[in-house]
């Protein structure tokens, strides 16, 4: 296995750790802030989807991060289609990669393929969470109705 390889697997791995870490703090923020809140339910919960939300985007930025240390200073790989450029065009494609969605004008060669091999599991697994988290805390505070007999 050539050494970009084993490189890109590296910071794949690290990236992913930091990632997960990056969730289970803001999960247990948001769990802590959502007791504390003196709000309605109703804005308790809309406030864990937007924590949320903004949770994954940190954790695709973390992402971003590697790409570009892997393709401008690692030397690890690089991008085939329109090349990112900035800042914005790395979180762009990581954000895109995290989600799964991934459209196709853009992908790595070399060690960042790995990265980019390895996000995907990684975004499904923390959105499945999210998913998880949202539904407890939303059985806690979501108060139906009772029917009329």
């Amino acid at each position: 296995m050539p050494i970009h390889q084993i490189l890109g697997l590296g910071l794949a791995l690290v990236i992913s750790f930091l990632a997960v870490l990056i969730h289970y703090e803001a999960l247990g923020g948001i769990s802590v802030l959502t007791v504390r809140a003196p709000v309605s339910p109703r804005l308790k919960m809309l406030g864990v989807i937007f924590a949320v939300v903004i949770a994954h985007m940190v954790e695709a930025g973390v992402f971003a991060f590697a790409f570009w240390l892997g393709a401008a200073v690692m030397h690890l790989g690089r991008f085939v289609g329109d090349a990112p450029q900035n800042a914005f065009q790395y979180y762009y494609f990581a954000l895109e990669t995290y989600t799964t969605q991934s459209v196709g004008d853009l992908y790595p060669i070399g060690g960042l393929r790995v990265v980019a091999s390895l996000e995907p599991l990684v975004g499904l697994i923390l959105i499945g969470w999210s998913t998880s988290f949202s539904f407890v805390v939303m059985r806690r505070y979501w108060r139906l109705k009772p029917s009329p007999r």
